[in-house]
Formats: structure tokens, sequence, C-alpha cells
């Protein structure tokens, strides 16, 4: 009987260690999905990942976390196919060529997800003259091509609704020293300050030019959101106003301006401002803007936040506001630096709004609509992330999911006609859709990409720097990897070859020289130089005695 009961706690012991071993192995794999979709900063959707700022030098953020198995069995929320929906197009970053709009309104078209609209962010792209003549991008928009875009969508019923900032995120206007006597802090171009006259000209001149660009619209979005720092230049000081009134008074003079040029005009403006804590402790400040502007409220954090779901803002919301929007993001709301978009990330953060629409706790009246955001630069200054054609199965994906209320796991699809069929799109023809081309060739780049790493790493575990330095390397454990590594070169050659054909049909020069050299060449250069280094010691024939050093 004791053998029989030392055998019997034995192995109960090893029955308890296998269980903890594979609890501890688990969790630490959701932990690290979790981290890799983590935001820090819930409000701030444009500077909220938590890589440092040589990280990109190292290695390129690619595909969305592994595995999927706990985002697909993730709490669901039922789906919204009423809800009016606008995709959004930042042009900040990437900009597409015109031969681009009409084929990809039609096929958005076709897929019957209650696309109401799009939101086109223009910043610098469009054809302004005047005083903005020599302001605007090289490489922007023609009259006729700005036309040519509302006509497309036009015709396939899609309202458009131009976004040009008013406030905050006026850096490719305020960088310039003809407008650098307009910035709130006159170090930092990112803010137009209030408090000076000139500002009301340039406002209501860019507003006039946009309005006259779009003489078909009837809503407008005036941005006005991040205006930080606010209300610091020296002529805020003589009237001694506090940032929450300054706000709003310069909100109530754009919307004064836009009313002048165009009367009855519906106007949205961002609302993280608005649902700040300064704003919470004066809400009665938002009477103010009851019945002129209608707040878009942004959140594109794959969880949500008590500080968000919770805030008092949303009763104080549905007692001023006619409407309030919302808006998640298919693309660009994860990492500043993303080669492709993370459609898990964003698949979670659409299902976040479906639950949280129709939470009980949560006001009765519904959102008037929702923009899916689609992000191309985090501001101004920041790097190109995720080319909008590797967003399509982000963007179907979301669609589905707002809709349907479903999650799919469509991880490893990269074409088009195995997407549709698999989110049930049956009255789409993928052969319509420009760019598919690139989603292909940047998931193979991404591929590359982490094959060659691996390469990378294994020769420097076998031929660390130490060894190298005393030529103290043995070949046979380099000449395998070096013909990988040559092969993978090859391949890296025949990837650019595709990839500048293919963007070559969406972008222009400047875009895909940019795109490149954050992409593309840090890493083919990284397994060249490898090659390179590494090479000459597979011809060594005698090493040093130890100790190597003298």
């Amino acid at each position: 009987m004791a053998i029989g009961a030392r055998r019997l706690f034995g192995a109960t012991t090893i029955l308890i260690l296998f269980c903890l071993i594979v609890y501890i192995f688990k969790r630490q794999q959701t932990t690290v999905a979790d981290e890799r979709i983590k935001t820090n900063n819930i409000f701030l959707p444009r500077s909220n990942d938590d890589v440092d700022d040589d990280s990109h030098k190292q290695q390129v953020l690619r595909m969305e976390p592994q595995p999927v198995q706990d985002f697909i069995a993730t709490k669901k929320g039922a789906g919204n196919p009423n809800l009016l929906k606008y995709i959004h197009f930042d042009l900040k970053g990437a900009p597409p060529k015109i031969a681009f709009y009409e084929p990809f309104f039609k096929f958005i078209s076709k897929l019957n997800a209650g696309i109401k609209g799009i939101l086109i962010e223009y910043e610098d792209t469009m054809p302004l003259n005047g005083m903005f003549n020599d302001s605007i991008n090289r490489g922007g928009y023609t009259h006729e091509q700005i036309e040519s875009i509302q006509t497309s969508a036009k015709l396939y019923n899609l309202e458009v609704i131009p976004l040009i900032q008013t406030f905050g995120h006026l850096e490719w206007l305020l960088k310039l020293q003809k407008f650098e006597k307009l910035r709130d802090n006159p170090l930092l171009p990112m803010v137009i300050s209030p408090c000076l006259p000139e500002t009301y000209v340039v406002l209501e001149d860019l507003l006039k030019q946009t309005l006259n660009l779009h003489p078909n619209i009837n809503t407008i979005h005036i941005g006005c959101d991040e205006v930080s720092p606010m209300n610091v230049h020296p002529k805020c000081r003589d009237d001694n106003i506090g940032n929450p009134e300054r706000y709003i008074q310069h909100v109530r003079r754009i919307v004064n301006v836009i009313l002048k040029i165009r009367p009855g005009m519906r106007i949205l403006i961002w609302d993280d401002v608005i649902r700040s804590d300064q704003f919470l402790e004066k809400s009665t400040l938002l009477n103010d803007l009851k019945g002129i502007v209608e707040p878009v409220s942004w959140y594109y954090s794959s969880q949500f936040e008590d500080q968000y779901s919770s805030s008092p803002i949303w009763s104080i919301y549905s007692k001023t506001f006619t409407n309030v929007w919302a808006a998640s993001a298919f693309k660009g709301g994860w990492k500043r630096f993303s080669m492709i978009t993370n459609t898990t990330h964003h698949v979670l953060n659409n299902n976040q709004w479906n639950l949280f629409m129709q939470d009980q706790t949560f006001r009765k009246d519904k959102f008037y609509a929702i923009i899916l955001t689609g992000w191309s630069r985090f501001d101004h200054f920041m790097p190109i992330c995720d080319l909008f054609p590797t967003a399509y199965k982000s963007l179907l994906s979301c669609l589905y999911t707002l809709n349907t209320g479903n999650i799919v796991d469509v991880t490893n699809i990269i074409d088009c006609n195995t997407l549709v069929s698999t989110l049930g799109y049956s009255n789409v023809d993928c052969q319509t859709l420009p760019g598919t081309q690139i989603w292909y060739d940047v998931s193979q780049l991404s591929t590359l990409i982490d094959r060659s790493n691996e390469y990378i790493s294994f020769l420097q575990t076998v031929a660390p720097m130490y060894n190298r330095q005393y030529s103290f390397v043995r070949p046979t454990d380099l000449q395998q990897r070096l013909f990988e590594l040559q092969a993978v070169l090859s391949e890296y050659q025949h990837m650019y070859d595709s990839l500048t054909q293919s963007m070559s049909l969406i972008y222009t020069q400047d875009i895909m020289q940019e795109w490149l050299e954050l992409y593309y060449w840090p890493p083919y250069r990284a397994v060249n130089q490898t090659y390179q280094e590494y090479q000459p010691f597979t011809t060594q024939t005698h090493w040093p005695i130890r100790p190597l050093t003298k």
C-alpha cells in the first residue's frame, strides 16, 4: 500500500506539473498576442505605439498577431447592418492616382455593406491657389481630378465629405516659413493660433476654396482633434480665456465662416478635445456648440477602456447633440511604422464598437453613422504606414463584423477571391479591385523578411562578432546558410521588380521611393551586408590557437 500510494502521489505530482507548464505556456502566448495589439494611450491613435524611435531600423512591424484563436472566441456584439458607414481616405500619406477611385467605388458599392459615402482628408493635395499656391503637394490633384473623384462617387451613390483641418494638425501649412507666424507655439508647427486675426483670414480662404471645389456637398468635417499645445501664443494672454472657452470660441468662428459661405452645411468635428476632463468640468460650454456641429467620437483600441465607455460625456452628448457619429479604424490605427495592416486589431476594434453601441447602459438613441478611418500617416511628419491595398482584408473583414456581428479568421488569406468567398460577398468582381497585386506582393515581402531574419539570426549565433573579429569561424556552419542567403537576395530582386510594377499602377514615383526606402531597402541591405560580411570566412583553411586575444 505504501509503494502504491507513493506511485499515485508521484503520478499526481507529475500531472499537476504538466498542467501548470501548459497553463504558463498558453498564458505567455496570450500575453504576447495582447502586447502586440496593445495601445498605450487610448486617446492618441496616431502616436500611441510603444515602439522605440529607432526600432524600425531593426524590425518592420508586419502581420497580425498570432495565434488568432483568442480573438475568434472573443465576445461579440450583434451586427449593425442598418448603421450608415463611411470609408475614410487619408491623403496625407500615399494618395492614389486618380484612376484608382472609380473601380474602387464600383467594388465597394457591390458589397451591399451599407456604405453611404467616403470621407476624404485632403491635407495638402487639393489644387489651391492664391496664398496657398506655393504650399501644396507637388504631386497633388488638379481641379479636373477632384471633380472626377466626385463624379465617380456620384455614379455609385456615394456621398463625398471633405475633411479639412482647421485647428490642430495643420503641419502641412505651419511648417512653412510663410505661415510660421500663425503658429500658436512658435516652435511647433501643429496648431494654428486662435488669437490672431490673420488665422481666420487664412482659414476662410482655405474653406472657401474647399467648398468651391465641392459645389454639391452638404457636409464638411473640420477636424479640430489633438489640439495641443493650445492657447499659448503671447496674444492669447491679452483676454485671459481658458482652454475650453478658447476652443469653443474658435470652433464657433469656423462654423460661422462656413455658414457664411454656404448656409445649411452640416459640420462634423472630432470629439477627443470636447470629451477631455477640461470639458467634463465645464460641460455647459458644449451648449454653445448645440445645433451647429455633430461630434465624431473616435476610438481605435481593440478593447474599450472604462475611461471611454463609461465617461459622463455620453449623457452630455445625448442631451446636447442631435447626432453623434462613431469612428473606428480599418488601417493605420495600430503602429506608426507598419508595412501591412494588422487585421486582427482592427476587427477587434470594430467588434468593440458593436458591443459598445448595443450596451444597455449606453444612451438609448443610436449613433447616426460610423466612419471606418484608414490612416496613412500618424501625422504630416510621420512615415507612410499601411498602403491602402494592403488593408483590403481588414476593410472587408471590419465591414463584415460591423454588419453581422461575426468574426472570421482570415489570417492566411492573401487574395481577393478567397477573401470575398470566405466573407460571403457574392456580388463583387475582384478583377475590378485596383491594387490587389500590391496586397499580394507586400504579403510575400513580409514572409521573405521573416525568413531572411531567421537566417541572419542563425548566422549571428554560430559566428558572432567576437568570432569574426578573430577569424575563428567554422566554414561548414556558414556555407549552407550563405547559400540560402544568396537565394534570398535573388528573391528580393525579383520582389523589387514585382513591387515597382504593381505600385506604379496606383502610386506616383515619390510615394514608391519613400515606401521602398522605409520597408524594402532596409531588410534587403541587411541581407546583402550579412552575406558580404560572412562570405570570406567560407574559404578559410587555418585558424589561430587559443587564447584568441593577445
